[in-house]
């Protein structure tokens, strides 16, 4: 897997329209496990910039746009969904969720989304990044709280990553045993935000993105 800040670089989250709600929003399923194939236009994560990548540059050379195609909802745990893009080359597979709650007030009806991608064809697997639509002020530490645990998360444009990606297991292993995490930030402006996801279904989620994208 690519564990460098220089990863392909890809400085915006790609969005597709949407069809179907994202898991935040589906009412609870029958079981954990119920499966809910069908196409879901699902926003796509995309990978961390490079270091020194400006707001708004190109793709770096040879990146590929992880979407790939309309994603597919593959399963829903709880409160994650388990997507993948068309097989082939480019295929991606991805869990992803939507906060429980955001705050200030004003952010309430603006969509934000926590992903954990696979993308075989770049040899990254399970990065972890987020949605956030606002623009976030750069340069400094945004959070990730589970309870007494804190990583940092680096900021560009609209989007979070983990900024140190060999803490990227870390994390992951944490998101497994929490019940809740609290992403902790700033907007552009320096007003203090915090967008609180649900773990459930979490753990179950990331194995299947494992199974489906190999």
């Amino acid at each position: 897997m690519i564990r460098a800040f220089s990863r392909v670089a890809v400085p915006a989250l790609l969005l597709i329209g949407f069809a179907t709600e994202v898991p935040a929003q589906q009412k609870p399923a029958a079981s954990s496990g119920q499966s809910q194939k069908g196409k879901a236009a699902a926003p796509a994560a995309q990978g961390k910039p490079a270091a020194g990548a400006k707001p708004g540059a190109k793709p770096a050379p040879g990146s590929a746009s992880p979407g790939g195609g309309q994603a597919t909802l593959v399963q829903s745990y709880a409160d994650w969904g388990v997507y993948t893009t068309p097989a082939g080359k480019a295929k991606v597979c991805y869990a992803l969720s939507q906060p429980k709650a955001r705050t200030p007030s004003n952010l309430k009806d603006l969509p934000g989304y926590m992903f954990v991608a696979t993308r075989p064809a770049e040899k990254v697997k399970n990065e972890i990044s987020l949605i956030m639509n606002f623009d976030l002020k750069e340069g400094v530490d945004h959070q990730a709280v589970m309870g007494r645990e804190q990583y940092v998360l680096v900021a560009k444009g609209k989007n979070l990553w983990v900024k140190n990606p060999a803490e990227e297991g870390k994390v992951l292993e944490s998101m497994k045993r929490a019940n809740d995490l609290v992403v902790k930030g700033a907007s552009a402006k320096g007003n203090a935000t915090s967008d609180r996801y649900s773990l459930k279904g979490f753990g179950d989620a990331l194995d299947r993105v494992q199974k489906e994208c190999r």
